[in-house]
């Protein structure tokens, strides 16, 4: 039974060997259309973060922009002239 099992593992254990190539080249083959389509899907997702993250602050200088220029457009007033006497 032994040598049974011991022909069996090395029939096994040779297509093992045979197939190991195709293997590789297999997982390489996905490996690389993975990072093909992952890479620039990665990208945007960093890019999009990086407008989420810049987004309060331009929305708060925008706000801080609009104070300030309706503070110095109520500021300019006519001279007043004074009631009659």
């Amino acid at each position: 039974m032994a040598l049974l099992w011991f022909l069996v593992g090395a029939v096994v254990g040779a297509l093992l060997l045979v197939l190991l190539p195709f293997v590789v080249a297999v997982m390489g083959a996905v490996l690389a259309i993975s990072l093909l389509i992952a890479l620039p899907l990665l990208f945007a997702i960093l890019i999009l973060v990086g407008v989420l993250a810049a987004a309060p602050a331009l929305g708060y200088g925008l706000l801080f922009a609009i104070v300030l220029i309706a503070l110095w457009a109520g500021d300019r007033r006519k001279p007043r002239r004074l009631p009659p006497r």
